[in-house]
Formats: structure tokens, sequence, C-alpha cells
């Protein structure tokens, strides 16, 4: 099945596996209290879980590029507007990144 992001939900054929409503926060599920995945609170870095002192796990700080690590010249994992296309979406924002970074990579 292929993934659809809307901004909002993140389905899988007709079934939601995600949802970024708060718009920082990757939840499980579609409820807005559901367990968190991981987070983009500060717009630059991806990190696992809750916490905005998570482990980074990736970057968009150039704001054309995921990348790995904390460094924003680490290595170039995908482009942002690639990682949209995977997933059905036409934003290339941060919360693309986070979606793609958990659910399509």
């Amino acid at each position: 099945m292929s993934i659809k992001y809307d901004g909002k939900i993140i389905k899988s054929g007709y079934s939601v596996v995600a949802n970024t409503k708060d718009g920082c926060n990757l939840r499980k599920g579609s409820s807005s209290g559901g367990p968190v995945i991981g987070n983009i609170k500060d717009g630059k870095n991806i990190r696992d879980g809750q916490s905005s002192g998570g482990k980074i796990l990736c970057n968009i700080r150039d704001g054309k590029n995921i990348r790995d690590g904390q460094s924003s010249g680490g290595k170039v994992l995908i482009k942002i507007s690639d990682a949209a296309k995977k997933i059905g979406s036409s934003s290339v924002g941060p919360s693309t990144a986070l979606v793609w970074w958990f659910i399509a990579k």
C-alpha cells in the first residue's frame, strides 16, 4: 500500500497509521492523545520521542535536504521534495521530513 499524508493524517491504504495534528509531534494512530513516535519541535531537528531534548536522528537545517544526524554537513539522505512525493504530499515543510523519517524511510 502507498502512504498518503495530507498535512495532519498519515494513511496506508484506508487505515490511519499516524497523525501530526499538533504540527510538531508524530503520534501513532488517529488520536491527538496517542503515543508520540517522534517530534520536530525546533523546526530543524527530527528527534526520537516527545522530548525536545530527545536523541537527534536527522536534520533539515538547510531547508532542502534531510541529513543524517545533527550536523548541517551530514550525509544527505533525500531531498525534502522527493520525500514529499514518497509520502503522497505536496508540502515540503518540517512535518514532511518527520513523517518520511518514521513512516516511509
